[in-house]
């Protein structure tokens, strides 16, 4: 797919005021010349959203979230750049084009041929399927009923070297696109089928095309399971299978994602329509953004061994970063969700649901596997292990009540563990102040904490469009090549850019280049009405002192690290050339 003309965005901007799109998710009251709501995107006492009819912005004093109407049709509707552009064209009844350049012309051609190849492939192996006893044996053993094996396309890649490749070269596909789809390999003198004698599941995606394949052996052979590579339509960690499904459902209440292929179809075949499986590798943030789109409530499912667990903590700390809730399914006697149910009944899996454990009970509980808690010494890490992870908790009353739960099972007094807590929570935030900057109290509210370096990017350029005169004392300190941040660096070049030529600054013309919800919200902050109480030059030189500092110090961190690795190679000579570089930044550092 090619690029969106950005003349056409900005007319799809133009079309849908932000005052009328968030209107229709929260009810907003006319405040001077903002609209004020609840914000959405936190648990907002409120009304803490302001909505800029005139900047076409939104902004929550609360959370900090800010954007463009794409940035809240993102947030709000858990959309990707392109799907949210999509939705906003379709209310405006504005036609969407896309610009193609020869490149993406050549991609997209060959994407479609894959796409075309794997439908044939899937074909086939369906074909094959209800040929073979062998294959329908199998299934039947692991009871998968038919109208299973039609729902999910399963099918049979027979004991043949290149039966595939005979069939698709039949249908005038090239070798170069059976090589790129990943169906056939090529040896030294022919090409040969990728999968042969394996129960086969299409990867179907959300819009309905096949991207890869899985295939599983009938028997114990290795490798057990073999997948697609990665090809141009099928990226490793970006797809769920089983997901293409869900979509057909709309939002559901809440999601299961387990590991396997079959755990994935039995839970369908048993009526829990809501399971998804990760492909065999361990989630990723693209999948867990996928899985936001359709429930924020995801259960996790994963097998009870030793790798299993490290992929659920993995996969717990991805799904809380993008804002999901989470659940850990505990299936019992060391069994998979597939083995549970056919072994006990899925009545009895639906209870295993109702018992999942929250977050912090399950990091817990993981924390005191393998310890005897009779003995000191291992009661002593356990606690330890128990404070860390109570330490990251902001509810003070989940605490508690963990807290206590611990005193039950180690007799260590709740206030022990609790002072405990307060001073790893106080440590954390010592080491965090140390990258913060004092806060700024912005129309009476505080912001959240955020890295010394971003908050000075952003208030930097917001003192240069407030006022031209500061903009002129603030470029001569600091040029663009200097912000850390991409987007901040970015929107810099592009203010500094108007500023000079003397030209109008729209928000809406830079946050157009950005494709994130996060790099929208990011600059769209830039154009907030901060009031600040303090002389604006004094602040924009503390602004700059900060940035200024921050590169010095990493740059410092840096060559010490390469002084350290010189030393131990007894490169004296290197060693001393880095160390009077040391010697300068550190002057530099010390005149800040």
């Amino acid at each position: 797919m090619g690029r969106i003309p950005k003349d056409l965005i900005e007319k799809i901007i133009e079309r849908n005021d932000i005052v009328d799109i968030v209107s229709e998710f929260v009810p907003l009251r006319k405040t001077g010349r903002s609209y004020m709501g609840v914000c959405p995107f936190h648990n907002d006492k409120g009304p803490s959203l302001s909505v800029s009819q005139e900047k076409q912005l939104f902004h929550c004093f609360g959370c900090g979230a800010s954007g463009n109407v794409i940035g809240f049709v993102m947030r709000i509707k858990n959309l990707d750049y392109l799907d949210a552009i999509s939705y906003l064209a379709d209310r405006a009844n504005v036609p969407l084009e896309f610009s193609e350049d020869d490149k993406n012309t050549r991609e997209n051609a060959v994407k479609e041929q894959i796409y075309r190849a794997n439908v044939e492939a899937a074909r086939f192996f369906f074909s094959n399927l209800k040929r073979s006893n062998k294959a329908i044996t199998y299934l039947k053993s692991r009871n998968v009923e038919s109208s299973i094996i039609f729902k999910f396309g399963i099918g049979y890649s027979i004991d043949s070297w290149n039966s595939l490749y005979i069939y698709l070269k039949s249908k005038g596909f090239s070798d170069e696109i059976l090589l790129k789809a990943g169906l056939i390999v090529k040896s030294q003198k022919d090409y040969y089928d990728r999968f042969r004698n394996r129960i086969m599941f299409p990867v179907i995606d959300v819009k309905g095309r096949i991207i890869g394949f899985g295939g599983r052996v009938l028997d114990d052979s290795k490798p057990k399971y073999l997948n697609s590579p990665e090809t141009p339509v099928f990226k490793k960690g970006t797809n769920l299978y089983g997901l293409n499904l869900v979509a057909k459902q709309g939002n559901v209440e809440n999601l299961i994602i387990v590991e396997g292929y079959m755990d994935c179809i039995t839970l369908h075949q048993y009526g829990i329509n809501n399971a998804v499986a990760s492909l065999g590798t361990a989630l990723t943030m693209e999948q867990a953004k996928l899985l936001k789109r359709y429930s924020k409530d995801i259960y996790i499912c994963y097998d009870a061994d030793a790798a299993g667990k490290a992929a659920t903590l993995r996969g717990l700390d991805i799904l809380e970063s993008v804002g999901c809730n989470v659940k850990i399914i505990e299936v019992p006697k060391g069994k998979d969700p597939d083995e549970f149910i056919k072994s006990f009944g899925v009545d009895e899996f639906k209870k295993v649901i109702e018992n999942s454990l929250p977050v912090l009970q399950y990091r817990i509980e993981k924390a005191k596997d393998g310890k005897n808690l009779k003995d000191v010494n291992q009661k002593i890490v356990f606690i330890n292990d128990v404070a860390n992870i109570l330490s990251e908790v902001e509810n003070p009353i989940d605490v508690q009540v963990y807290a206590a739960k611990v005193f039950d099972e180690t007799g260590i007094e709740v206030q022990s563990i609790l002072e405990q807590v307060k001073k790893l929570k106080n440590n954390k935030i010592n080491k965090n102040n140390r990258n913060n900057m004092r806060n700024n109290i912005v129309n009476g509210n505080v912001f959240n904490i955020e890295p010394a370096y971003r908050k000075a990017e952003r208030l930097i350029l917001n003192l240069c469009i407030k006022d031209i005169e500061l903009y002129g004392y603030i470029s001569k300190k600091i040029i663009p090549k200097e912000f850390i941040t991409d987007e901040y660096k970015k929107a810099a070049e592009y203010i500094y850019n108007k500023c000079e030529k003397g030209e109008k600054i729209d928000a809406n013309e830079i946050l157009i280049e950005f494709e994130s919800d996060k790099g929208i919200g990011d600059v769209a902050s830039i154009f907030i009405e901060y009031e600040y109480s303090e002389d604006l030059y004094e602040l924009a030189d503390d602004l700059i002192k900060t940035i200024k500092k921050y590169n010095l110090e990493n740059k410092i961190d840096e060559i010490n690290e390469q002084i350290k690795s010189y030393e131990e190679a007894n490169d004296i000579e290197k060693s001393a050339i880095l160390s009077k570089e040391l010697i300068e930044l550190r002057r530099q550092l010390s005149l800040l």
